[in-house]
């Protein structure tokens, strides 16, 4: 079975720990927990020799650097009979970047990483970050304005306001990718925000009253003027870069003709099975690359590609 990135089997998110105040107590005096930071978005990682490590902490590591109770903690589940609790170590008296350069430490984006991590630590450290995103966008009650506060071990937001109350829950933002075919070639794109030379499989949001198989039709040809046929589910993975679930496709195309939308995308080309194991295109100057390992898009292609 090929490894979805971000989202291990392994894990038990223990929905049921949730509400229980005492479960929670004991899981965080538990000498044996495992505690992950998030500082700013980002999460922490341990330089040890060249490699680098998340940055996962336990209960007496905590206790240095927040000798005090620290501010709205997140359960985040169990794994190998250990839990994970998130934290924003924003919110404490400790001076980030001394700590960090004392104890060889850096602040990242975890895709820089994450292909490097074991599935539990990378899943864990998506979680968090992910988590972490909502609590920070999700301050205020969307129906009253008052301050929400949380509750439910961190997965639940409620509003402060007596006469409103409205309970607030994370949210995912659904978006499609979908590998589009012509026989022995496919379409591959490229966003200005990708690397430099990287091409991809194209994407985009989930509108609302809209199924999966709309938006992928209205993607493809909003992006480069295509129509499609045979849609067929792949997989998902969760890209909580912020808040993202990509849902995979394939497609087939009912013609070749593209008409770019270079406010959509920057350039696209199709890509026969040879330019894709070469990297080279002759209408790509200096090669180019495929998608990032730790993605879906890079599942699509590579499944694509052993048909061949």
């Amino acid at each position: 079975m090929v490894q979805t990135f971000y989202a291990s089997p392994k894990i038990n998110r223990h929905g049921d720990y949730r509400s229980d105040p005492q479960i929670l107590n004991k899981i965080m005096a538990d000498e044996n927990t495992s505690f992950i930071p998030v500082y700013k978005g980002k999460n922490l990682f341990k330089q040890i020799h060249n490699n680098f490590e998340a940055l996962i902490l336990n209960n007496k590591d905590l206790k240095k650097i927040l000798p005090n109770d620290m501010i709205n903690p997140i359960f985040l589940g169990v794994a190998n009979n250990i839990s994970y609790v998130g934290f924003n170590i924003g919110e404490s008296d400790l001076d980030i970047d001394l700590w960090c350069e004392e104890n060889s430490i850096i602040i990242d984006d975890l895709r820089k990483f994450g292909p490097t991590l074991n599935e539990i630590d990378a899943s864990f450290l998506a979680l968090t970050s992910g988590m972490f995103f909502w609590h920070n966008t999700h301050k205020f009650c969307g129906s009253c304005g008052y301050s929400n506060f949380p509750t439910e071990g961190g997965f639940v937001r409620v509003c402060s306001n007596t006469s409103c109350g409205k309970s607030h829950f994370p949210r995912t933002d659904p978006a499609i990718i979908t590998l589009i075919s012509s026989g022995d070639r496919i379409l591959l794109g490229r966003s200005p925000r990708f690397p430099e030379g990287m091409y991809s499989t194209l994407a985009g949001f989930v509108e609302p009253g809209e199924s999966l198989e709309q938006a992928l039709e209205r993607e493809v040809f909003e992006e480069v003027g295509i129509k499609v046929k045979n849609i067929k589910y792949f997989d998902s993975q969760p890209w909580p870069f912020p808040a993202s679930l990509m849902l995979g496709f394939f497609a087939e195309a009912k013609h070749e003709d593209m008409k770019i939308d270079y406010d959509e995308i920057e350039d696209a080309h199709w890509f026969s099975i040879e330019e894709l194991k070469s990297l080279q295109h002759p209408s790509i100057k200096g090669g180019f690359k495929l998608p990032r390992v730790d993605s879906i898009a890079r599942r699509l292609v590579n499944t694509w590609m052993t048909k061949f």
